[in-house]
């Protein structure tokens, strides 16, 4: 990949201490719940200073009732107290529309250490699909000395729970004769630390999680025994909302009826969407999660991933070809397979099974090539919703070969160093899409891409052309530098590799915590040649470099064609998975040696 690897490694120090967490939640009926949470952290730095913060989300479901803060310095000594009237609202989001509003304190810290005790009470009614989960950590560097969760509930309301990360257990209190009562207590959390090449951190934090099996929610009801009873419910709130307006139905038909296959009929009607509609963050109605109608969508011509995902489904349907509403997660990889619950998902896609074939449309961004599986999706769990439930599936994701960067560059050399050089360069997958951009930027944001990607030194002209086919990019590119090699004296010294700028590894003397953990194989194969200008002869190259480790391997070749022609050629296979701690060294050095030889100079001499 043309994108820099880096395993540089900062010191880790602990930016917070949390003294203690503590969440209560009454809840005295399906339809409502008080929760009363208690924070107390201690901020040792400036790095920590965004825990001084106070901010809760509210919406007419969910009603903050009461508030207080303090802060004191290191003594002890308390420096500010806030009250409920303090506090600020907005409803700014990421949303076009949105029923929640947030409730906030801003505190900025004039010295450290200090500590901030917050205490807040939310009174919650006909929406409790789950209760607030139990995570006492939330970011990297913070300890956690003690955390507590208490939920009380009556007793003929079942209520599921979920363990993360977690090796002790919840408590389960039934003496009272009403209630029953959940516990769980953490102490000594030491602080996590940032690692390169580990699972995000939201894999690592230990957590908790509570759902009622029955639940009412803004007017609807359903059960979470299951996915199947999730995809239930999901599909409740889709149900009838696939009309299409009548011009629309025709339009549809007169672009597909002549079609012979019905991929062929998906991709006119995807490409409609693209050029039809726009994405739009919207929040309404049912806590978010119903999308708006397909005639809605269709006269305004904008929604949210719901919207356009179920708009999609609906002209589908409209030409004979069935599809499925699909839920999914861009951040949570997996799934809790034993405990359905809506949190765990925070997008929505199409599932269209054709013969031979499933294709996963993403209807947020049509820019996409049809069918092709993203990097915030690939390898993720969803559910497929249908009239029979729903199912939990895994996304497909690309081999590490199939994301390929193959780049071939003709170098020739001037005399003083100058250089024209010409590179053709084909991405496909997942190096498609990190290059994809651009095909919709400026030639000069393209020349400012590729001068940061390339070691071209007094790089002075960057002329590109790009073509994109599918989930592939070939990108032509024309480039004349001043001085690419440099000159001391008779000798030039060239440098044998124009791409991967910036790779290197950064050796680290502390004890890792995580295995290793690569997200995305990939394969880069350059072929270079260098014409070398008549008066020179090569006076020293690198030697060739073959290296094989179990998470990749690099083969470099270096060969002399005539006295005036090289050619060289790597080839860097990294591979996906998981892979013991202990191999991180090995890791580190392999990177460091594909780097190395990346830098590498071919010495020219002078000889007339």
């Amino acid at each position: 990949m043309s994108i820099a690897i880096a395993l540089a490694i900062n010191a880790s120090a602990q930016v917070a201490v949390i003294e203690e967490t503590a969440t209560r939640i009454d809840c005295d009926s399906r339809t409502h719940a008080l929760q009363h949470f208690k924070e107390v952290r201690t901020i040792l730095n400036e790095r920590g200073n965004w825990l001084a913060n106070f901010v809760c989300s509210c919406s007419k479901y969910d009603k903050l009732s009461s508030f207080k803060g303090t802060v004191t310095d290191g003594d002890g000594n308390v420096i500010k107290k806030m009250k409920q009237g303090e506090l600020q609202r907005t409803e700014y989001s990421q949303y076009l529309a949105i029923d929640n509003y947030k409730m906030y304190i801003e505190y900025t810290p004039s010295k450290y250490p200090i500590t901030v005790t917050y205490e807040w009470t939310m009174e919650s009614r006909d929406n409790l699909i789950e209760f607030p989960f139990f995570c006492p950590q939330t970011d990297y560097d913070v300890s956690v000395k003690k955390a507590t969760y208490t939920l009380k509930a009556p007793k003929d309301m079942k209520v599921r729970h979920a363990l993360l990360n977690i090796d002790g257990r919840v408590d389960i209190d039934e003496s009272d004769n009403y209630y029953r009562t959940y516990n769980i207590t953490m102490e000594n959390l030491p602080q996590i630390e940032r690692e390169p090449y580990c699972r995000p951190l939201r894999e690592r934090l230990p957590m908790a999680f509570f759902a009622p099996t029955e639940f009412a929610y803004y007017g609807t009801q359903g059960s979470l025994n299951d996915w199947g009873d999730y995809g239930e419910w999901e599909y409740s709130l889709i149900r009838g909302r696939d009309e299409l307006p009548d011009n629309i139905r025709q339009e549809l038909h007169s672009m597909t009826d002549d079609l012979k296959s019905d991929r062929e009929k998906v991709e006119a009607v995807y490409k409609r969407l693209e050029s039809t509609t726009r994405y739009v963050a919207i929040l309404l109605g049912i806590g978010g999660q119903q999308p708006a109608t397909a005639s809605s969508v269709a006269k305004s011509g904008f929604g949210d991933c719901k919207g356009l995902t179920n708009y999609m489904r609906a002209m589908l349907k409209e030409i004979g070809i069935p599809s499925n509403y699909t839920t999914i997660s861009t951040t949570n990889r997996r799934f809790l397979k034993d405990f359905a619950s809506i949190g765990q998902m925070n997008h929505v896609i199409l599932q269209v099974p054709l013969p031979g074939d499933t294709l996963w449309l993403e209807c947020t961004n049509p820019r996409l090539p049809m069918g092709y599986v993203h990097c915030d999706i690939a390898g993720h769990d969803a559910i497929v919703v249908s009239e029979n439930g729903g199912r939990l599936v895994t996304l497909p994701v690309y081999a590490d070969t199939a994301n390929l960067m193959r780049s071939d560059i003709n170098i020739a050399l001037g005399k003083d160093g100058s250089a024209d050089i010409t590179m053709k360069q084909l991405a496909k997958n997942v190096q498609y899409e990190s290059r994809m951009a651009l095909s919709d930027m400026s030639e000069k944001e393209r020349y400012e891409v590729i001068q940061k990607s390339m070691y071209v030194p007094q790089m002075e002209k960057c002329e590109t052309r790009i073509t994109e086919n599918g989930a592939s990019i070939t990108i032509d590119a024309d480039i004349r530098s001043r001085q690419y090699g440099s000159t001391t004296g008779q000798r030039v010294f060239v440098p044998v590799c124009p791409l991967h700028r910036g790779y290197a590894a950064q050796r680290t003397a502390r004890e890792r915590q995580e295995d290793i953990w690569i997200e995305t194989g990939y394969l880069d194969e350059d072929n270079i040649t260098i014409s070398i200008p008549e008066g020179f002869e090569i006076e020293a190259v690198p030697g060739n470099m073959q290296i094989d480790k179990p998470f990749g391997s690099f083969c470099y070749e270096f060969e002399v064609s005539d006295s005036n022609t090289v050619n060289i050629h790597n080839r860097l296979l990294i591979k996906a998975g998981t892979y013991d701690k202990s191999m991180y060294q090995d890791l580190a050095d392999f990177i460091k040696s594909v780097g190395n030889i990346y830098r590498q100079k071919m010495v020219l001499k002078r000889n007339d």
